[in-house]
This record gives structure tokens, C-alpha cells and sequence, in this order.
């Protein structure tokens, strides 16, 4: 860590991940996963604060998960023992994609940043959620990755909507 910056953006960061998980999850009823808007959190963790600081900001959060209902699932332990654990668990490494998808980009647009977040942040978490979802609910796996399609509209904006406050506000704050 560079300086109490640093570690303040981390836990703002870990912060609203928290708070995301306080609104109520939107059950879909055909699976056993909702849309959380906690994803939302670790896209902007990705995008505004860089690989390193957005990974320890999500871990962050998974500590603070394991003391307290910070998921919108409860705990970490009561998610990682259900049907939203490999989501939960590809979190991790959300910053660490976005941030490799940007790296091919030679400037940040809005248009990079939302490749890298759809990318790294949609695809990636909902490829995974769906292949341990496959496994956890013993269903086919084309079953389970069709499954969430639902979440593809929401994603979508979610995505947006993490680009436009990068696009608009990352420089301006220093971050990453």
C-alpha cells in the first residue's frame, strides 16, 4: 500500500459491497440464485481501483463476510454452502480480469471500460456461477448457463452503469 488513500478507497470500497448486500435479492423462481446488486460493487472495485487494490477491497469483504451478514445470502460461510458460491467465489478475480481486458485497450473510454467490465465482470462471474451451479443443483450444465441469461439484461445495466461513473469520475478522483 502506497498510502492511507489506498487503504481508505479499499475499505469504501468493501463498504458499499456491504451495503449492496442490505438490499433485498430478487428471486427468479426457476433457479436458486436472485439478482444481488452486490455485482455491481465488485465491477466498480475492478474498474475504479485497479487489480491489486479492487482484489484486496473484495477480500476485504469476504472477512468482514465471515463476522457478519454482509452478503445478501447471510454470511460467507452460508453462501459458500449454497447455490451462489461459485459467483461469490469468481468476485475474487473480477478485478484482476477487468484490469488484464483493459490493459489491451491503448486509452479508457466508456467503450473499453465496458468490454472489460461485460467481459470480466458478466461473462466470467456468470460462466462460473453457472458451472458450480451445474455441479451444486446436479442439473446439465447447457440447463444451468441458460438459466442465467436472466441475468444478462440486469448485468448489462449494471455494467453500464459502473462504466459511466469510471468513464466519469476516475481520473477526477486519482484512483487506480
Amino acid at each position: 500500500m502506497k498510502n492511507v488513500r489506498d487503504l481508505l478507497y479499499i475499505a469504501m470500497m468493501a463498504t458499499i459491497l456491504v451495503i449492496l448486500g442490505f438490499i433485498p435479492a430478487i428471486p427468479l423462481g426457476f433457479i436458486p440464485v436472485p439478482i444481488v446488486l452486490q455485482n455491481l460493487g465488485v465491477m466498480l472495485a475492478g474498474v475504479l481501483l485497479g487489480w491489486k487494490k479492487g482484489s484486496l477491497s473484495i477480500l476485504l469483504f469476504f472477512l468482514l463476510g465471515m463476522l457478519l451478514p454482509a452478503f445478501s445470502g447471510g454470511t460467507l460461510f452460508a453462501v459458500l454452502a449454497g447455490p451462489t458460491a461459485g459467483y461469490v467465489i469468481a468476485w475474487f478475480f473480477v478485478p484482476i480480469l477487468v484490469n488484464l481486458v483493459l490493459e489491451g485497450f491503448k486509452n479508457t473510454s466508456f467503450i473499453s471500460y465496458l468490454v472489460a467490465i461485460l467481459l470480466g465482470g458478466v461473462l466470467f462471474v456468470d460462466v462460473a456461477g453457472a458451472i458450480y451451479l451445474s455441479v451444486y443443483m446436479h442439473m446439465p450444465l447447457v440447463t444451468s448457463l441458460l438459466s442465467n441469461l436472466a441475468f444478462i439484461p440486469g448485468d448489462t445495466i449494471k455494467a453500464v452503469v459502473a462504466s459511466t461513473i469510471a468513464y466519469k469520475f476516475k481520473d477526477k478522483l486519482g484512483l487506480a
